[in-house]
This record gives C-alpha cells, sequence and structure tokens, in this order.
C-alpha cells in the first residue's frame, strides 16, 4: 500500500508538471501583468529617494599631537573605535546641535529616521548616509552632520580626533526605489500565484477522465470502455 501511494504521489507531480508546460502562456502572461502592475505602482506611488553621504576618518591620537608615525596598535584601537563614534553620531547630543546649526524647523529625532552609520570595511572610515527626498536637503543635512559631529565626537573620546575624508554632493539619480528588483518581484509573484491557482484546481478537480483515474481510487478492474467514433471529416462523435 505505501508504494502504491509513492507511485501515485509521483504520478501527480508528473501530472502537475505537464499541467504547468501546458499552462506556460499563462504563468508568462500572469508574470508580465504582475511585473507590469509593480511597475506602475512603484513610478506613481513610491516616493523617489535621494541618499548624501560624508566619510570620516577617525584616529585614536589626539588632534594636533605630533606623531613620528602610526603603529599597528593605533590603528586597531582606531578600528574598534568606529562603532563608538557612530553611537555618539546617532544620539540626541550630537543630532540636536546639527539641527541647530541648520536653523530650520527639523528635530533630532526626524535626522535619526533618516541617517545611516557602518564602518567601511575593517578600517578606520565610517560613511554617514541621509536619505531625503530632496537630493539638496540630504547633501544640506549630510554636511551639517559633518561639521558638527567631529567636535562632539572629540568632546566625548578625549584623547582621539576625527576628520572629514569626503563631504556629500547632491546626488544626481535616487537610489530608491529600484525599479528592477521590484518588476522582478512583481513577476515572482503574478507566476507564484497562477501557479498556486491551477495546483489547487487541479486538485478540487475530481472528475474521472481516463482509466488511470479509476486504478487511483479503486481496486477493481476495468472491465471495458467506450470508443470514440470519428466520422469521415475526422470529428469525434
Amino acid at each position: 500500500m505505501v508504494e502504491r501511494k509513492k507511485q501515485n504521489m509521483e504520478i501527480d507531480l508528473t501530472k502537475l508538471l505537464f499541467l504547468y508546460l501546458r499552462k506556460w502562456w499563462l504563468i508568462l502572461l500572469c508574470a508580465i501583468v504582475g511585473g507590469g502592475a509593480m511597475y506602475f505602482y512603484t513610478a506613481n506611488f513610491v516616493t523617489p529617494m535621494y541618499q548624501a553621504g560624508v566619510t570620516i576618518y577617525v584616529n585614536n591620537i589626539e588632534s594636533g599631537q605630533q606623531i613620528d608615525y602610526v603603529s599597528g596598535s593605533n590603528l586597531t584601537a582606531s578600528q574598534q573605535l568606529v562603532s563608538t563614534y557612530v553611537n555618539i553620531i546617532r544620539s540626541d547630543t550630537v543630532l540636536e546641535k546639527v539641527a541647530d546649526s541648520m536653523e530650520m524647523d527639523i528635530s533630532a529625532g526626524y535626522i535619526r529616521s533618516i541617517m545611516s552609520a557602518s564602518q567601511v570595511g575593517e578600517t578606520e572610515l565610517f560613511d554617514v548616509y541621509i536619505s531625503h527626498p530632496d537630493p539638496e536637503m540630504a547633501a544640506l543635512i549630510a554636511n551639517a552632520v559633518a561639521e558638527v559631529a567631529p567636535g562632539e565626537i572629540e568632546n566625548f573620546v578625549e584623547g582621539s580626533s576625527t576628520k572629514i575624508v569626503d563631504y556629500a554632493k547632491v546626488p544626481s539619480a535616487p537610489y530608491s526605489p529600484n525599479y528592477r528588483k521590484n518588476v522582478m518581484m512583481g513577476a515572482a509573484v503574478g507566476a507564484v500565484l497562477i501557479v498556486a491557482l491551477l495546483t489547487i484546481r487541479d486538485f478540487l478537480d475530481v472528475r474521472i477522465k481516463k482509466e488511470e483515474d479509476l486504478l487511483e481510487i479503486s481496486d477493481l478492474p476495468v472491465l471495458g470502455r467506450i470508443p470514440v467514433f470519428t466520422s469521415g471529416k475526422g470529428q469525434k462523435r
């Protein structure tokens, strides 16, 4: 009985595969419709976001101190300080001063919500990015962070210093949304939905269409069948 169930399962999977192959045009059509719908939604209802960033260098040597060379231990200490510096930049103390320096109706919480900061690989550098629908505003806020943050960081972490490697430039193109990714996602959703619908419809179809369907639901042998006659014109009767 177990072997027969396994055989029936293999037959079912094969039948589903042939079903998908017969309906390839429908699956392709639904994928195209899904991708087109996602493109239309992205183009008309998703706000483009621009990203501007600054790059900051971390040093565990106090600003103005003269050194002959930078040792490996100094570099390691600088790398370990990066995560601390990132958390300091995201603090209310720093961001409130950034907001005050801009002399605009903007809050520290809002700047934090559109800001991201991360270390550049395993180096002593870290990037601060600002995402905003207005490219000029994104660059303005990012540069305000670059002007205020280094001095505030040095006040918190004694015996260390920071330098701005790159200031923010006004981005010329949005970084979000990703049209290609969204269209592919919409196409995949459309294809999956129609495949699921075809599968459910096949499982719910309990009609007996051929001899194998009888053998799957009963152990009784088939005693006969009604032949299909065709006329001289090739039409079935």
